[in-house]
Order: structure tokens, then C-alpha cells, then sequence
């Protein structure tokens, strides 16, 4: 009988400290006008946001220094700063905190969430054919391997990964042509404020694990899912179960890979509990607009970055923060038969919506091993890092496409997407399906060009028993439906004669009163108004 190993994350509670980690959040910026765009953002940073047509806003902008050393001159830790929320991080005696929250340029002082160490590999039996081949099948399920096949393996694409810690991934050969081909963009250990990220501790390899389903290479055993893009390694997470994990930690290194313009954000963390058990999050504020990891999500994503977080391993006890942001995709589990797995996260938010938004692969899955050595496991944790490989692919194949049009498309491609529940989400997603899309959206671009460039002649105007509609532009009439609306909106029953490639003849019902009437162009492959003009009957 063989043995597989399922990598299950657990929310626990643990006895919080005398001290306890919290947000300061200040009431304003102050004088904007000193800085630069060059001074806030990289260059790569930039170009992601003019690709897509996104300016510079006041999240962009740093907090004031005044405000935060006033507060260090107390008897503070500090952690770390946002300039998306206005605050620092620290740890202060309760009465320091009381005296803080009366400074006048103090906004609120909140508890800081934390996230426990996921729990030791736990063995299943798992005798079944369907487990056979999970190297190929974790890639085929979304048409990752095609993708492949035809070139596009990430390269290009930068990638931020969220983890506890990438154990020896920088001596294990498998992540060798990372490192020749310059693709290891950058690494910062959040939790020791240290750059080394590849041996922070021996039980830090969760993120190893992660890393190599979306960038290993190991001929004849397994392929990553994007192994040429470009990646930055984040450690936010510490993995012992004794010390809090903050989630200030995450919005610090979201900061900072939309500084260095990280297009596509992994993450397999949660987050629900606090120090001291004050201000938990409950079901109830998993809405997506509370959490503020769940709020820092959302801001990564009106940046131009697309934004994947595992939906959990809580099974109907239901998703975490930042799973339920409406701008997040949350990824559930299934295994190699596409069967949802009996640990992933059922939602809905607690507003109702549909969670998770898509599933992977999560179960049976095979990753490289810090010995060098592959073995099988599974967890959302592993789903999520799949959807992002799809998306990075897709992305280097479509550089036109911004990264809302990615998470839109990467939903519409899913197979449940006209039957979505909260244990699938919209289901599986496929490049062969997304493809369609892309290309249905190409169609639109061209036949709103051609209205857009070209000019159309209705005639004569006024009408009496037909319509003629010339087109000063190459349109094939056969892409088209027409109709005619009165001015109250009933559509009108039209018979459409074609006569030329570039005018079209329409005959009115007879006895049609006159008046205003509005005549309108609808695409035939897709149920899109295109152009519309009002005409007058007499």
C-alpha cells in the first residue's frame, strides 16, 4: 500500500503575550508635493501601472516621519510600516498603548492578527490509481501543459511568493536554472528582518514546497507550472507554533513587491485569530471588508496585481482572511478525479458570496522535498500555486491583458462558471477555455474599432417603408443582427436583407407610426450592443 502526505494548515488558539502586536494608524500625510514618482515606485512598478492605466494614489505616498518617531521615542517595539493603511506596527504595554491612542494625529490603534504554523504531514492511505501520475495530472487538469508545449512557461512575469521560509531551496538542483537564468529576483525574511530566506530554520520548508510546484525542474520526475518566471521570495511567516505570526508581516511584503512591481502575488496563509484573543476575526467579519489583510489584498489588486490566496483547510468550518476579498481569487483543493477535497474551505464570504472562487489540484499532489527528493502531499496550500503557474503563462502569452482581465477571464474559464457553488467555487479553470475568451474579446475590440474608425450612413432619414444603412467602413453585415426600438424600448420585429459587404436594407413593418426611433447593432457571436443611433420615421 502506498503512502501519500497531506500538508494540513491548522487554526489554533495560543495564550497571547503580556504584550501584544498592534496597528498605529495615523490621521494623515501631510505635504505630498515634495515627492516624485520615481521616488515611490520602481520602474517595473511604474510600467505595470501605466500598462494597465493606473496612476499614483495617496496609498502610494509615505507615512510621515514626525508621527513615527514620536511614537518610537516611547517604550515601543517597532515592526514595520504601511503606507497603504497610514501606520506602523508595534508592541507596547497596554498603558503606552492608551497613552498613544490620545496623540492627536493617531487615527486608531488596532490589534494586529496572527496565523499558527501549519501542522506536521499527515499520512492518509492512498491506494488509487488516480494518484499515479499527479506530476502530468496536477499540470493537465488546467491545460498548463499546453501552454508549455507551446513556449509560454511564465518567463517575464514576476511573481511574489508569501511563506513561512524556502528551506535549502538554493542548494537543491531542481531550482538550479532559476538561479543561471537570473529569475531569482529577490528575497527578505520579514520575520528576522534578514535577506536570507533559504535557511531561516530547519522546519521552514512549507514555502519550499510551494515554490517548486510553480518553478522546479526536474526532467522525468516533474515540472513546475511557471519555472521561467521571475520571482521574489518573502518570509512572512515564523514556523515555530510558539511565537505569533502577524499578518503586518504580509502587508509589509505586499508593499513592497508592488514597489518592485511583482505582478502576480502567491500566498497560502490565513488569518482569523488575535494576540490575547482580543478583536478576533469571526465568521461574520469574513465579509471582505474588514480584515485588513483582507483590505491590503484588495488594494494590491486595484494596483494592477493579480492577488492568489489558498481558501483553507478548514472544510466547512469555513474560509479565512484574505480568502474572502472580492479582488482575491481564493483556490480550493480537489484531487486528480477533479472531486473536491474533504479538507478544503467551503464558503460563502459572510456578505454571500461565492468561495472559493476557483479549485486545483490539491490533493496528491507531487513538490520537491528540501533533501532533493519529490514527494506527494496536498493542501490548498498546493492548489493555489497551480492557478498561479496557469495565470503567469497566460500572462506572458497575452502581455496586452491587464491583470483584472486575467482574474475575470481565469473565472469565465472555470467549468462551473454558470453553475458556481461554495465547495467548487466556479470550479476548475482551462487555458483552452480562457483562450476562447480572449479571443471572443478580440473580436469585440476589432468590431468596436470598426464603428469607432469608420462612419455609418442611415438613409434617408426621415424614413418611410424601408431603411438602408451604409457603412463607410469594411463591416461584414453577416456578424450582425439589427433591431429597432421605439422610444419606449419595445423592440420592434425587423426582416434584414443584405445586398453588398458594405450596406445592409431593412424593411419596416407597414403602418409603422412615425416618431423617434432608436436602430442598434448587435454582435452574432456574442450578445453585445456595438452601436446604436437614433432615427425619425415619417
Amino acid at each position: 500500500m502506498r503512502t501519500c502526505f497531506i500538508l494540513i494548515l491548522l487554526l489554533t488558539s495560543v495564550q497571547g503575550m503580556a504584550q501584544s502586536r498592534h496597528w498605529v494608524m495615523f490621521t494623515d500625510k501631510g505635504d505630498l508635493s515634495e515627492y516624485e514618482a520615481k521616488d515611490l515606485l520602481s520602474s517595473a512598478a511604474l510600467y505595470n501601472r501605466a500598462r494597465q492605466g493606473l496612476g499614483l494614489d495617496i496609498r502610494d505616498y509615505p507615512i510621515q516621519t514626525d508621527y513615527e518617531q514620536a511614537i518610537l521615542r516611547k517604550d515601543v517595539v517597532f515592526h514595520h510600516r504601511s503606507r497603504w493603511f497610514n501606520a506602523i506596527s508595534i508592541t507596547a504595554e497596554p498603558e503606552i498603548l492608551a497613552s498613544i491612542e490620545q496623540l492627536p494625529f493617531v487615527r486608531a490603534i488596532q490589534p494586529v492578527a496572527r496565523f499558527i504554523r501549519p501542522a506536521s504531514p499527515l499520512a492518509i492511505d492512498c491506494d488509487t490509481v488516480e494518484y499515479l501520475d499527479s506530476p502530468l495530472r496536477q499540470l493537465g487538469m488546467l491545460g498548463i501543459d499546453d501552454l508549455h508545449r507551446e513556449g509560454y512557461t511564465g518567463k517575464g512575469v514576476r511573481i511574489a511568493v508569501f511563506d513561512n521560509g524556502y528551506y535549502q531551496v538554493d542548494s537543491i538542483p531542481a531550482f538550479d536554472h532559476v538561479f543561471k537564468h537570473g529569475n531569482m529576483l529577490g528575497q527578505w525574511d520579514f520575520v528576522d528582518q534578514e535577506e536570507d530566506t533559504f535557511d531561516p530554520c530547519i522546519h521552514c520548508k512549507h514555502g519550499t514546497y510551494v515554490f517548486s510546484i510553480m518553478a522546479a525542474v526536474w526532467p522525468g520526475t516533474m515540472y513546475g507550472g511557471a519555472p521561467d518566471a521571475g520571482y521574489y521570495l518573502f518570509r512572512t511567516e515564523n514556523d515555530y507554533s510558539e511565537t505569533t505570526q502577524e499578518e503586518d508581516n504580509w502587508v509589509a511584503a505586499a508593499e513592497l513587491a508592488d514597489s518592485l512591481g511583482a505582478q502576480i502575488f502567491n500566498t497560502s496563509l490565513g488569518y482569523k485569530d488575535f494576540d490575547n484573543g482580543i478583536g478576533d476575526y469571526t465568521n461574520e467579519d469574513l465579509d471582505g471588508n474588514t480584515a485588513m489583510i483582507t483590505i491590503a489584498g484588495d488594494i494590491a489588486a486595484s494596483k494592477g496585481i493579480l492577488v492568489i490566496n489558498s481558501a483553507g483547510n478548514g472544510g466547512s468550518r469555513g474560509i479565512n482572511a484574505p480568502a474572502d476579498g472580492d479582488s482575491i481569487l481564493a483556490v480550493g483543493a480537489v484531487d486528480a478525479c477533479e472531486e473536491i477535497a474533504y479538507f478544503s474551505s467551503r464558503g460563502p464570504s459572510a456578505d454571500g458570496r461565492i468561495k472559493p472562487d476557483l479549485s486545483a489540484m490539491g490533493f496528491g499532489n507531487t513538490f520537491v522535498y528540501p533533501d532533493g527528493t519529490t514527494r506527494t502531499g496536498g493542501g490548498t496550500s498546493f492548489s493555489a500555486p497551480l492557478i498561479t503557474s496557469l495565470a503567469a503563462c497566460l500572462m506572458q502569452k497575452h502581455p496586452e491583458l491587464t491583470a483584472w482581465e486575467v482574474h475575470q477571464f481565469l473565472i469565465q474559464s472555470a467549468d462551473r462558471f454558470d453553475n458556481p457553488n461554495n465547495v467548487y467555487g466556479h470550479g476548475i479553470p482551462h487555458a483552452n477555455r480562457f483562450e476562447q475568451l480572449v479571443s471572443g474579446q478580440h473580436l469585440r475590440n476589432q468590431s468596436y474599432e470598426a464603428f469607432r474608425s469608420g462612419e455609418l450612413i442611415v438613409y434617408p432619414n426621415p424614413a418611410s417603408d424601408h431603411i438602408r444603412i451604409a457603412w463607410m467602413a469594411p463591416v461584414s453585415p453577416a456578424s450582425y443582427s439589427v433591431e429597432l426600438l421605439d422610444a419606449s424600448g419595445r423592440r420592434i420585429a425587423l426582416d434584414l436583407e443584405t445586398f453588398s459587404d458594405s450596406e445592409w436594407q431593412i424593411m419596416l413593418p407597414l403602418h409603422l407610426p412615425t416618431g423617434w426611433y432608436i436602430i442598434r447593432m448587435i454582435h452574432a457571436d456574442f450578445p453585445e450592443v456595438v452601436y446604436q443611433r437614433k432615427i425619425q420615421i415619417q
